[in-house]
């Protein structure tokens, strides 16, 4: 058997661990197969790429890509990519150019609130390629005292609901899908539970979406056998991964999960049968 994780992130992105970190911890864990799966960067995949092999563990290309539906962040897992597209790079590039400023008002929203952050405090925080992020965000809270870990950041300050939030410069999810599949890649709907609007799935697959995050990490029993149904009722492919970032319960799942091994067949399949 296998041991499978398909949804990773690292310090080029909101992850804390290098990729070089990373696969020497998911070779002390076990794992055969991983995707590392940075937010709108193929930079931790790239740093990656030669060292997977070093580690005797199977890396398949991904990045996770931010979009918009109807209002809602929808993120956007694409596996097997060209990751020389010049198309998709230039779509990556303009989603990661508008962090700064998005970062930037969102910090001026906390500070009306009374929480006294400076941009430089949250940008000490980034990794390799100065990513910016809602997690450094919530770091930086953290580390000035106003919250005791990410959740309550979240809840509280910077979750979608929330005064600070600020939504980002994204692509339309059917454009982030139809850039995916020109440039060979499978689109993948990342932990759909989070929508919280089925409406909203349905939506996407009607786009043209290749697949669901059925098997993750954090969801229960339910929500699984719910997004398997959906997956199999329409001929999708099913994926999964922990959603490592490096820190809290992360640690505590990366190792103890690993999707079903059929994964692997489906996503390269490229189709669900």
């Amino acid at each position: 058997m296998k041991k499978i994780d398909l949804h990773i992130h690292t310090n080029y992105s909101d992850g804390l661990l290098s990729p070089k970190e990373v696969l020497e911890l998911a070779k002390e864990r076990g794992y055969d197969v991983i995707a590392i799966t940075d937010h709108d960067n193929l930079g931790g995949y790239r740093a990656a790429k030669d060292l997977a092999e070093t580690n005797g563990i199977e890396l398949i290309p991904g990045v996770e890509i931010s979009s918009f539906h109807k209002g809602r962040d929808v993120h956007i897992l694409a596996y097997n990519i060209d990751t020389e597209d010049e198309k998709l790079n230039i779509l990556l590039k303009s989603i990661y150019d508008s962090r700064y400023e998005r970062a930037k008002k969102m910090v001026e929203k906390l500070n009306e609130q009374g929480i006294k952050l400076k941009m430089e405090q949250v940008q000490e925080l980034t990794g390799e390629n100065n990513y910016l992020g809602r997690p450094h965000i919530s770091r930086a809270m953290i580390n000035a005292g106003y919250c005791k870990d990410k959740y309550e950041a979240f809840e509280k300050y910077i979750g979608e609901h929330c005064y600070a939030y600020v939504p980002k410069s994204a692509p339309s999810s059917k454009k982030v899908i139809k850039a995916i599949r020109r440039a060979g890649g499978i689109s993948v709907l990342a932990h759909p539970y989070s929508l919280r609007d089925d409406r909203l799935v349905y939506d996407l697959i009607r786009f043209g979406i290749d697949g669901l995050e059925v098997f993750y990490a954090k969801s229960n029993d339910e929500t699984i056998y719910h997004y398997n149904e959906i997956a199999q009722n329409n001929y999708l492919i099913r994926t999964g991964g922990s959603d490592f970032h490096g820190e809290g319960i992360d640690l505590e799942i990366f190792g103890n999960y690993t999707a079903p091994e059929f994964v692997l067949d489906e996503l390269n399949r490229g189709n669900y049968e």
